[in-house]
């Protein structure tokens, strides 16, 4: 994880967030290298003491000075700036400096256009641009649009692209999508934030946001508060009366939400690769991930408060071996007679299903991970000289493979890492000096 630090742009100056850089990275030595300028500016529920607040141009125009002063601070850090959707949305009233789009021909008074442009006439463009994504708000919670409300991931990434390319041009590309804050609602949290749907809901949201170019996504978040004041209906799942943007309560109260983050851990990490997964059910979602050592992890989400489902999964250009782990959460573990500061852990399974073609049960309002290692390879000799130690393997997974060699079948050294290029490979063994020995293929695989 890395932290992100947000300048106070409001009631602050740029003087003040350069020497907060300095003091954490140059005193402090704290490598924080995520800084984004203000928060919300464009809402009217943030504070900006500034001549016209909440004006695009304005934060534009100084957001240039907060760019220049930090990156003079430590020019290794990585700065970004608020935008929204929509190239007219949170004008605010302001008109005086309206951006024209060059692919439409049209001009825009909206918050991104206009800071955008700013930026660019100013010649000072971010690292980064900042988007929230709140699924609803206060007063109008549904768990079932919730849980269907996450498809709009691709859109938004397209919405915001779109902008940059339209009004930075080729600079556009190399400015990369973060979303700082999500959640379910977006202010007065209620019983919805704390219940199992909005367990759910993290991971399906997760899971989407994978499937575009965001680079960053921060659930909002760790801890917060408890309120018991805002929407606790009964048309709402769950049984706790009182709303929480935490995962955590200040009691340590494990929420669902908290163990959705501990089932991520095994769907997807640093350098591991997303793959296309899909489900042809309306209420049940499927991602995918190729992780490092070879493990697939899909995850999949049964949206149905009543129904469980079977899925059938179809493998392409995986053979994964019969023996997988299960890790699941659900309304097992999430009830009141269980649940609290000692809430359930995820249930974990070994099954013997695995295989190309495979069927799991998915009970209603649950999570699932599975995660399936790959067959191992299998060895075999080829035609070529067994005496100059050439050995031929061939396999059905792109993993790295160790020639391994021995004297007397007890001790075996490592010769040389080869890897199979459309399931065949070849490794030699240099140092035969005419000796006899005996050969064979070691591949590893780590949960």
């Amino acid at each position: 994880a890395q932290p992100i630090i947000t300048v106070n742009y409001g009631t602050g100056t740029p003087g003040e967030a350069s020497n907060w850089v300095a003091y954490a990275n140059i005193t402090r030595k704290a490598g924080i290298k995520y800084w984004e300028i203000g928060n919300e500016i464009y809402g009217n529920w943030e504070t900006d003491t500034n001549d016209n607040p909440h004006d695009p141009f304005t934060y534009a125009t100084r957001a240039k000075n907060y760019l220049v002063a930090m990156r003079s601070a430590d020019p290794s850090i990585k700065i970004g700036v608020i935008v929204e959707l929509g190239e007219d949305n949170y004008a605010n009233g302001f008109s005086g400096h309206p951006a024209l789009n060059p692919r439409s021909n049209i001009s825009h008074n909206g918050w991104t256009p206009v800071v955008l442009n700013t930026l660019k006439q100013g010649g000072v463009l971010p690292d980064f641009v900042i988007y929230h994504k709140y699924a609803q708000n206060p007063g109008n919670e549904d768990d079932n649009l919730l849980l269907q409300s996450s498809s709009s991931w691709v859109a938004n990434a397209v919405d915001l692209r779109r902008q940059l390319t339209d009004y930075l041009g080729a600079a556009g590309s190399a400015i990369e999508l973060f979303c700082t804050e999500n959640n379910s609602v977006s202010s007065k949290p209620g019983k919805q934030t704390t219940s199992l749907v909005n367990a759910l809901f993290m991971a399906d949201s997760l899971g989407q946001a994978t499937t575009t170019e965001f680079k960053m996504v921060v659930w909002w978040d760790l801890r917060n508060g408890q309120d018991t004041s805002n929407n606790n209906s009964d048309s709402l799942f769950g049984w706790r009366n009182l709303g929480d943007y935490g995962i955590v309560s200040g009691t340590n109260e494990k929420y669902p939400s908290f163990f959705s983050t501990k089932l991520l851990q095994f769907f997807a990490r640093d350098n591991d690769k997303i793959v296309l997964a899909s489900s042809d059910y309306p209420l049940l979602s499927a991602y995918a991930a190729l992780r490092t050592n070879g493990t697939l992890s899909v995850m999949v989400i049964n949206k149905s408060p009543s129904n469980a489902f079977t899925g059938s999964f179809a493998l392409k250009g995986y053979q994964p071996y019969p023996k997988l782990i299960s890790y699941s959460y659900g309304m097992v573990q999430d009830n009141p007679r269980t649940a609290g500061a000692m809430a359930p852990d995820l249930i974990k399974t070994t099954l013997t299903n695995g295989s190309t073609l495979f069927s799991q049960v998915f009970e209603p309002y649950s999570l699932t991970l599975l995660s399936l290692i790959p067959s191992p390879p299998s060895l075999k000799t080829g035609s070529a000289d067994i005496k100059a130690g050439i050995l031929a393997a061939t396999g059905t997974v792109d993993q790295p493979l160790f020639l391994q060699s021995s004297v007397d079948l007890l001790h075996w050294t490592n010769v040389t890492e080869f890897s199979l290029l459309n399931g065949i490979g070849e490794a030699r063994d240099f140092q035969t000096n005419g000796l006899m020995k005996f050969y064979r293929t070691s591949w590893v695989w780590a949960q």
